[in-house]
């Protein structure tokens, strides 16, 4: 069949007919008149698109939904027609996106909320599986109360023991979890102590000669508090010391090495916080464990804190326990000029500074070494008033009152031997481990001996 080409132009682009009023778009869908393939007589059919006007509705999408609109045969140039639905707006397709995905988030933080939920109660049950009887009281509420810190103490000591025994894992199973630092050779360190050692005698007759009756009067009744509780463990018959000239500056060098062993113990020289830290840190790891392990917790332990100090933290640490020192000592300061009194206390800062940093060097050995002056007790079943034992083999005589010498398997031997040491003037040095990470059953080596008054 063939179609006029009148008629298909007013199909494809209807025009309105001149003076013909514009009309409202309405729900009708058009009906616009094509030739049957029979007769010129036209069928009425419905477009696709019913009259839209973007001008009117900008947010619309250029979207929409189409269905079918009748269920007879249609004929014509639309062989199926359709309607097409309520156009959605952008606006709304976006804001259901935005809720979807809301939706899809909270699920996700929901399931895992629940997960974490599960696993602490999995936890919880799993370290109170024991749990701790409540202590019988008469008031039910005291009693609740005194249940509840109960078992928070024992939550409490179930995290410390948790912590000691994967920190004493990791360290012991790295290989390398030792330091890298070259071995030092034991007469080296001695060397070092015995140099210091020297320094505090130094320091004693040379800024502490003062004391005569003109300049101060020292008695046993003008002493009190750390100084006191230093002299009375560290020496007896302190108190007739203080009579001689020679006898106080002797005391000053007893308080000035007990003070620094103190120091070195105590960690006093990563400053007072820190160091207080450390000190209860190391006492909860090391608790019954070996020696092996608990050196090389120590080891990577000082390595970490060391690393994060820098020089005005360690300044700060060695300024600290000279001004200690120095305010322990102000009894036994001579009333003189000032200058010779600020050269004492610049003298003392240096002293302190090479204490702490030969304590910096050996924090990190692949040896332990301990600063006591009591290791030299070797009674089992000595009593406290019985006081220490003076041996050759790790105790030397400040004074050299005692004869010396070596027997004929070249054993050196004092005459003081297993008398009671009366004072500890400087502490001695004790050695654990060859320096390499082993040698931990081999005991212990006296690096340097404790200075003593036999």
């Amino acid at each position: 069949m063939a179609l006029w080409p009148r008629q298909i132009e007013t199909i494809l682009d209807p025009r309105p007919t001149e003076g013909a009023q514009p009309q409202t778009p309405t729900d009708q869908p058009n009906i616009v008149t094509v030739p049957n393939s029979n007769s010129e007589a036209s069928q009425p059919t419905t477009s696709v698109v019913p009259p839209y006007q973007y001008a009117q509705d900008k947010s619309l999408t250029g979207t929409c939904r189409l269905t079918n609109s009748t269920n007879g045969d249609a004929s014509g140039l639309f062989s199926n027609p359709f309607r097409c639905e309520k156009l959605i707006s952008a606006s709304s397709v976006k804001q259901n996106t935005g809720a979807i995905a809301a939706a899809v988030v909270f699920a996700l933080l929901f399931a895992a909320t629940a997960g974490l939920l599960f696993l602490f109660w999995w936890r919880r049950r799993k370290i109170n599986g024991t749990p701790i009887p409540p202590l019988e009281l008469k008031d039910a509420s005291n009693n609740n109360e005194v249940s509840s810190l109960s078992h928070q103490l024992a939550l409490e000591r179930r995290r410390v023991t948790d912590l000691q025994a994967a920190l004493l894992s990791q360290s012991s199973g790295q290989p390398g979890g030792w330091s890298t630092s070259h071995p030092k050779d034991d007469r080296t360190v001695k060397r070092s102590f015995s140099s210091i050692f020297q320094e505090v005698r130094d320091l004693a007759g040379n800024y502490y000669v003062g004391g005569s009756t003109a300049q101060v009067k020292i008695t046993a009744a003008s002493v009190a508090g750390e100084l006191k509780e230093v002299l009375e463990e560290c020496i007896s018959g302190w108190e007739s010391m203080l009579e001689t000239q020679k006898g106080r500056v002797m005391l000053v060098r007893i308080i000035v090495g007990e003070l620094l062993r103190r120091s070195w113990v105590d960690h006093e020289f990563l400053g007072k916080k820190t160091g207080h830290a450390v000190t209860v840190l190391e006492r909860e790891v090391v608790r019954g464990t070996n020696r092996e392990h608990a050196h090389l917790w120590r080891v990577q332990t000082f390595l970490r804190v060391l690393a994060g100090m820098g020089e005005e933290a360690r300044n700060s640490g060695v300024q600290a326990v000279a001004d200690k020192i120095y305010d322990v000592l102000s009894p036994f300061r001579p009333r003189s000029a000032s200058g010779s009194s600020s050269a004492g206390r610049t003298f003392l800062h240096n002293l302190v500074k090479r204490m702490a940093d030969l304590y910096y060097e050996m924090a990190t050995q692949n040896a332990y070494y301990e600063l006591s002056p009591y290791f030299s007790v070797m009674r089992e079943h000595a009593g406290e008033d019985e006081g220490a034992v003076f041996e050759y083999a790790s105790c030397d005589d400040v004074e050299q009152k005692w004869e010396v010498g070596t027997d004929a398997h070249g054993r050196e031997w004092c005459a003081a031997e297993g008398r009671v040491v009366r004072g500890f003037v400087f502490p001695g040095v004790v050695k654990y481990g060859d320096g390499r990470g082993g040698g931990w059953e081999e005991g212990r080596v006296v690096v340097f001996k404790a200075q003593v008054l036999a």
